[in-house]
């Protein structure tokens, strides 16, 4: 029987050789050579161990090893431990009420992976690279964000792995968002009770609008420059909201953000 602390392996669809692409109970699946790296090399299984492997389209089942080499481990899928979880759609598709794009200018590696893994644990569906004028660093090393992004899918139970956009420049973004609403945190409106992110979505509930702005976009440390500023305020669609009146940093403000989005669910 499966426990909670049973490793989980994230596969996709296109990288399963197995029957159909698919997981499903009685099939043979390969892990990537960089899964199979950790699970040799790191979790030092051995053969017979059992893990857990997931995706959005299949669901969760355990697996079970039954071939290991040094550089190769074969697993076979027994029964299906959880079936597909249909999770809110990207920002790349028509939005519901419960999809969350989190949309953010590049800061510092570590400050911005650790924002990522957070930002993943809270349930955000897509992420989206914006560069502003004060990004302080525009190189994304998008492969290392979608592994952090994985593994913490993985640790976290989710079904599904956040869509990570390339980045984009901002007058670029919003001119994509069709007619989509998004929220941007506003730092000229910190400590303003009224123009809190909370107030603004409980008001909009209040008076039963039945969307709500689905992209959350939070500035780099520097914050928008005036220009902006003034270029998001005049954008129908776009609100911009006080998270406190505190200045907080770019991955504080990102998980502050979220936590307010999903309180007001």
């Amino acid at each position: 029987m499966t426990t909670r602390k049973t490793q989980r392996l994230y596969m996709p669809m296109e990288h399963m050789p197995a029957q159909n692409g698919r997981l499903d109970s009685g099939g043979v699946i390969e892990p990537t050579d960089s899964q199979t790296h950790y699970l040799i090399s790191v979790l030092r299984l051995k053969d017979g161990a059992e893990i857990r492997v997931f995706n959005e389209n299949d669901g969760e089942f355990l697996a079970r090893i039954v071939s290991i080499s040094r550089k190769k481990i074969t697993l076979h899928l027994a029964e299906q431990i959880k079936p597909p979880v249909i999770e809110p759609e990207t920002a790349t598709e028509t939005a519901t009420n419960r999809s969350v794009t989190l949309a953010f200018a590049p800061i510092r590696r570590q400050r911005m992976e650790a924002m990522i893994e957070k930002a993943t644990e809270c349930g955000v569906t897509t992420l989206a690279p914006v560069l502003t004028a004060f990004t302080q660093s525009p190189h994304v090393n998008l492969e290392r964000l979608r592994l952090i992004a994985t593994e913490a899918a993985e640790q976290s139970e989710r079904m599904s792995v956040p869509h990570l956009l390339k980045p984009q420049k901002l007058h670029d973004f919003c001119a994509g968002l069709g007619t989509q609403e998004m929220i941007f945190c506003d730092e000229a409106q910190a400590g303003q009770a009224d123009a809190h992110m909370l107030s603004f979505l409980q008001h909009r509930k209040d008076h039963q609008k039945p969307d709500r702005p689905s992209i959350i976009l939070i500035g780099p440390e520097g914050g928008f420059s005036d220009q902006e500023t003034r270029f998001l305020l005049d954008q129908t669609g776009i609100h911009g909201v006080s998270l406190g009146s505190n200045i907080l940093r770019s991955d504080t403000a990102a998980i502050l953000a979220l936590g307010l989005w999903q309180a007001s669910l």
